[in-house]
């Protein structure tokens, strides 16, 4: 059984390959919280997995506010559990944040994948130039297959990058984020771009949007998945004026 968050495609795209070389069941966990559904009973030798994207070196919160409701029957102690995180380039110690929310295990693993960069809010921070993607897209499918072949096996295993400073990044910066980081207030859109599609409303993987009058409204519950913003393609929407000449994130398959 896999868990799975996405906002713009990437983690999906991750968790549905794991799924068919393993003959797993991708639960999407927006879903999941939306209608309430978070008791689940495992098989005899069933998996537990987890896929998400890195949020500023962390668990996005609404994955931890899942974790927390989650009650799973058949549990033990030798129960093979997993996590694979996208990155646009490293994880801080989002692994150790991530173990500590579902208890240690006797029979634990954890691995990261680079992917493109989504995230586009702050200062410093974009999209991958096009080249960019594409090699870190190629260089994701290599790396998704050897990572189902290490579960396949159940090696308990820490193979993820954390890169430089990951106290700083994930003991400070994370909590801030998570404190103050996330909101749907400064999202505007600019009704003369708008095509009144509602296509920003179903990428919401928590359906935090509805449309009003043929145009977005956010209702105050935002997980910061940038989902909307990415995924509108006349670049209506924009996150007050820190993204007006930031790129948007379209995912690709990898050839």
């Amino acid at each position: 059984m896999i868990f799975c968050f996405s906002g713009t495609g990437n983690s999906l795209w991750v968790a549905q390959n794991i799924a068919e070389q393993l003959r797993e069941k991708v639960v999407m966990i927006g879903d999941a919280l939306r209608a309430g559904e978070c008791n689940y009973t495992l098989k005899e030798g069933e998996r537990i997995g987890f896929v998400f994207p890195v949020h500023s070196w962390g668990p996005p919160p609404v994955v931890l506010r899942f974790i927390s409701r989650l009650k799973i029957s058949g549990r033990k102690p030798s129960t093979y559990i997993y996590m694979v995180c996208t990155c646009g380039d490293d994880i801080g110690l989002t692994a150790e944040i991530w173990r500590k929310a579902v208890g240690e295990s006797g029979s634990m693993a954890a691995f990261s994948v680079q992917m493109p960069n989504t995230y586009i809010l702050l200062p410093g921070f974009d999209v991958d130039a096009d080249d960019v993607a594409v090699r870190k897209m190629q260089a994701a499918r290599k790396r998704v297959e050897e990572i189902a072949l290490s579960i396949a096996e159940r090696r308990c295993t820490v193979e993820t990058v954390k890169g430089s400073m990951p106290w700083l990044k994930s003991r400070l910066v994370y909590p801030l984020y998570r404190n103050f980081g996330i909101s749907d207030k400064p999202y505007r859109v600019d009704a003369s771009k708008c095509l009144h599609c509602g296509a920003c409303a179903a990428a919401c993987p928590v359906g935090n949007i509805e449309m009003v009058d043929s145009l977005p409204r956010w209702k105050g519950d935002c997980v910061g998945c940038l989902a909307c913003i990415h995924r509108c393609s006349q670049r209506a929407i924009e996150y007050g004026k820190s993204t007006e000449k930031k790129g948007r994130y379209s995912f690709k398959l990898p050839k």
